[in-house]
């Protein structure tokens, strides 16, 4: 009885986070950096574009700072870092266990596991992040990430991938954990 009343709250929760998040907004259509072409690892443009429910400024800002290192931890470990390689697992790591356990069967889109063996530097040129927030009566439920990233590879696959979707996020006591995903990657111009 409580494994149905947990599986019935993680979907409601799904449910309004999904709701939450604009529709089908493109992260790049709210404005900021595309990035740039230095050698340096570009930071993330992170923004909260929508609060469902209300949080005072410090809510936000501590929003705002745990979910861009959750997205970070995922984004170097997934496709940043020394290459060649073939050890992608720090990417998940914030990840529920079924999450992860999802991921791990979609790693060509969730990680550059696939050519990680024959890559000899992945160059990130885009990461932006945008977070709508779930908060009735002023208690931060989840998030939505909208995010896009761009990835000049190089190696056998010379190529530069799209990489966008959403993560949904719970704050948890371990701190905050991904528990779903929708996520489409693809090369430029293809």
């Amino acid at each position: 009885m409580r494994t149905t009343r947990l599986v019935g709250a993680l979907l409601a929760l799904v449910l309004a986070l999904t709701g939450c998040s604009g529709g089908d907004d493109d992260p790049a259509d709210k404005g900021g950096p595309a990035g740039d072409s230095a050698a340096d690892a570009i930071a993330t443009d992170a923004r909260i574009v929508k609060v469902s429910g209300r949080l005072d400024a410090a809510a936000e800002e501590k929003v705002l700072t745990d979910v861009t290192e959750v997205m970070d931890r995922w984004i170097d470990g997934a496709y940043a870092g020394d290459y060649p390689r073939t050890d992608f697992d720090a990417a998940f790591e914030d990840f529920t266990k079924d999450a992860k356990a999802l991921a791990l069967t979609q790693t060509a889109i969730l990680s550059n596991a696939e050519d990680g063996a024959e890559l000899t530097g992945v160059e990130l040129t885009q990461r932006l992040v945008r977070i709508d927030v779930l908060a009735p009566k002023g208690k931060v439920a989840g998030v939505t990430v909208r995010f896009r990233l761009a990835l000049a590879l190089a190696g056998a696959a010379e190529r530069t991938d799209l990489v966008s979707g959403r993560l949904m996020l719970t704050p948890t006591k371990a701190g905050w954990k991904v528990f779903g995903f929708d996520v489409r990657r693809g090369e430029e111009g293809a």
